[in-house]
């Protein structure tokens, strides 16, 4: 069965996003760079740049050669006028990626993918400074943008529970991960392992579980991980990956696909009782909270609200 569109979930985010911008002192200003020639992302980078001008913040995108990427990050480091910085992963498709990423200083990184902000959240450290209980941490777009999809969905618990609760909003929840990559997949199994939920993580090295943040080594099956979860997501870019199959999956999970290929056979996404084929839309909506985060935090003098 398929979920409501992600652009009609993501609309809230978006109509607050418009709201914010009104209360900052100047229009938020961020940059996105991209070196790609390939359509879709371009596509994708101008999409993106042109919701970030609906809700009334600049958004200048310039396309470049990748060698030429660690020389503009640097400077758009050190330019007062730019608050935020967006860079369009994959460049080099390896390490390298990895270092550019945490080039950008983490006062300007809205993706919140430096290690700046992947130490914060691994730490469950929810301070942007230490010591600074009015500034509130970042949390990675992509991530951030699948819980809230949940949340919006109402299979994320009561959002209203407070961090450190005795209850919280995945508690007696199974959830089976199919990506662990240090951007998306791991951040994501210690969220949602935070809130409560026990995770199962997959990648081409096998399984590890995530209870309380914490992950574990552990010899569970694909099969038998999808058999008892709740939620399935999936964001493996490569035509390779077996698609979850309907008789892996229970008919009351739900399921969420935010790789470029689908992973799921359409007979899976069908019997699962939720299926999100796609998170574009919260993802660049949270890139705008995270953006006005780090305005408010460290261009604007304010504290969070």
């Amino acid at each position: 069965m398929t979920a409501p569109d992600p652009q009609t979930l993501a609309e809230r985010y978006f109509h607050e996003a418009v709201t914010d911008v009104a209360q900052c002192h100047e229009r938020p200003r961020v940059l996105g760079l991209i070196a790609s020639t390939d359509k879709p992302s371009m596509a994708y980078a101008r999409a993106t740049k042109q919701r970030f001008l609906d809700v009334g913040m600049d958004y200048d995108l310039e396309q470049l050669s990748r060698l030429d990427l660690e020389a503009r990050i640097l400077e758009a480091n050190s330019d007062p006028s730019v608050h935020g910085i967006f860079v369009y992963f994959p460049v080099f498709g390896n390490q390298q990626d990895d270092y550019l990423r945490n080039l950008i200083t983490f006062t300007k990184d809205i993706e919140a993918g430096s290690q700046y902000w992947v130490r914060k959240l691994y730490a469950n450290d929810r301070f942007a400074i230490a010591g600074d209980p009015s500034k509130k941490a970042l949390l990675p777009c992509t991530p951030l943008a699948i819980v809230k999809l949940l949340v919006e969905l109402r299979v994320y618990g009561d959002p209203s529970i407070k961090p450190g609760a005795l209850s919280k909003p995945l508690s007696g929840k199974q959830v089976t991960i199919f990506n662990r990559s240090e951007v998306i997949g791991r951040p994501l199994a210690v969220m949602m392992s935070n809130d409560g939920a026990e995770v199962f993580s997959f990648d081409e090295h096998g399984p590890l579980k995530f209870v309380d943040a914490k992950p574990s080594e552990c010899n569970i099956t694909r099969r038998k991980a999808l058999a008892g979860s709740d939620i399935v997501i999936t964001g493996v870019p490569s035509a390779g990956f077996a698609h979850i199959e309907a008789d892996e999956v229970t008919s009351k999970a739900i399921g969420i696909n935010f790789s470029s290929i689908q992973n799921f056979s359409d007979a899976a996404a069908e019997k699962v009782s939720l299926f999100i084929p796609r998170v574009g839309p919260m993802t660049v909506a949270m890139c705008m909270r995270n953006t006005l985060r780090l305005y408010r935090h460290f261009h604007m003098g304010t504290p969070d609200d």
